[in-house]
């Protein structure tokens, strides 16, 4: 092989399929069919001359030539978007400014309910908000923002610690109806659960309920956080939630004490500063949250149990 020429859209696949270990998950985040993913995949070990994953039953793993590759289109994927966010601070001002925020489910769930209070007074900047679990990496998700459980590694990410917050079991009074023992831990095993399934099996209130089960699978899983708090709705299980949410939801808490405890950060890049209207939507990000927080507090002082 004496001459590589691949294009851009063929590492995306790449990185698609290495960060979901599954053609099936890579073909649905990137939108293409999974018969094209593969055809990517093919013809980019072709050209390398490398092979890149192993395939198993359970997935698509990365070789050792693959991890170090890795490595490398990680760094493009943040030049192309580090040069993609750069054209679009040049726009400053300009009707298609556009504030990109990445964050979890949940706070896609809390920040779509106050985007007029993101955009008041700030003309025609567009806001994007990205339900995404990598929460960190900006350049490479081309985000101004990020909220998320961890501070950022990157040197030139700026970080503010939003508030710490619980994670407490949940029910609704139809279930709480049919199960009146909810209250009680002891019964915890025997109860009917909702959880999640798929890579966010992964988050942390997944470990926990898994440590409330032994290893046993809950009667309902999701791959969508708003699924798991409709199927709480519905009074047919209860579940982990984070307090934040929890306590804004119609659900009882079943219990004082948090199962688990985790941090609220945000992080930004220095050039936001450069930007007025940028900056005054993090500050609103940051002042939302922190609002939720301390409602949440005072929630968290009244008993669990009603009864």
């Amino acid at each position: 092989m004496n001459d590589i020429d691949f294009d851009w859209d063929t590492i995306r696949v790449f990185l698609a399929v290495a960060e979901n270990e599954s053609l099936s998950r890579a073909a649905e985040t990137l939108a293409l069919s999974q018969p094209t993913v593969g055809r990517h995949i093919a013809r980019l070990e072709d050209r390398l001359g490398v092979q890149l994953f192993d395939r198993r039953q359970t997935g698509y793993v990365l070789t050792e030539g693959g991890i170090r590759l890795i490595k490398v289109a990680r760094s493009m994927a943040r030049g192309a978007a580090d040069f993609k966010r750069a054209v679009d601070f040049e726009k400053a001002g300009h009707v298609e400014q556009v504030c990109r925020i990445t964050l979890g489910e949940w706070g896609q769930h809390f920040l779509s309910r106050h985007v007029p209070v993101l955009v008041e007074g700030l003309g025609n900047i567009r806001i994007e908000l990205y339900a995404d679990d990598t929460f960190w990496d900006l350049t490479r998700n081309s985000a101004d923002i990020a909220v998320g459980n961890l501070p950022p590694t990157q040197s030139h990410l700026i970080a503010q610690k939003l508030g710490e917050r619980g994670f407490y079991a949940y029910a609704s009074s139809a279930y709480l109806r049919k199960h009146a023992d909810a209250y009680d831990p002891a019964s915890w095993s025997n109860q009917v659960w909702a959880g999640y399934c798929g890579a966010r099996a992964k988050l942390r209130s997944s470990r926990l309920l898994a440590d409330i089960l032994d290893g046993k699978p809950s009667r309902y899983a999701v791959n969508n956080s708003r699924a798991l708090l409709d199927i709480l709705r519905t009074g047919e299980a209860m579940g982990i939630l984070p307090d934040w949410i929890g306590e804004s939801e119609d659900l009882h808490r079943l219990h004082a004490k948090p199962l688990g405890l985790g941090n609220s950060w945000m992080s930004f890049h220095e050039r936001l500063r450069l930007h007025p209207d940028l900056a005054k939507v993090k500050d609103r990000i940051a002042a939302l949250y922190r609002q939720r927080y301390a409602e949440t507090s005072q929630s968290l002082q009244r008993p669990n149990n009603p009864k």
